[in-house]
């Protein structure tokens, strides 16, 4: 299977492997973004259907929030703050609350490299589905 990474523009590029898409998420998630910050939403997906991973990440803070196709996200520590990103240029600078926000970059990375490698959702962290508010 083919897969692609999209940053916040919509624009798409393939990856030729788990080792490119490591290095893409390392090139998006340190760009300095026009808000100032480093915060962005990244995407990943086969390259002939939606994608599935949604990555909010933001490097000053140290903090990522990991998002599946199904609604689950990613949990590995304790909501301490919420992350500011550019999500798109038409929606601008967007606040992703603390109780997402709950995965370090280098386990987002760790994810995208697994998920890459196996089309699969990561298990490199746990899925929550419970719906919070705020």
């Amino acid at each position: 299977m083919k897969f692609v990474m999209t940053d916040y523009h919509g624009h798409r590029e393939p990856l030729a492997g788990p080792d490119d898409a490591g290095e893409w998420f390392d090139e998006q998630a340190s760009s300095i973004m026009p808000h100032g910050g480093c915060g962005q939403t990244i995407w990943f997906g086969p390259a002939d259907a939606p994608p599935q991973l949604r990555i909010d990440v933001d490097i000053d803070v140290g903090r990522a929030a990991l998002r599946w196709s199904d609604g689950s996200y990613g949990v590995q520590l304790d909501p301490t703050v919420p992350i500011a990103v550019l999500e798109s240029p038409d929606s601008g600078t967007v606040d992703v609350p603390a109780w997402l926000a709950r995965v370090g970059v280098d386990t987002a990375r760790q994810a995208v490299v697994e998920y890459v490698s196996t089309g699969q959702r990561p298990a490199c962290l746990t899925w929550s589905s419970a719906q919070r508010s705020g």
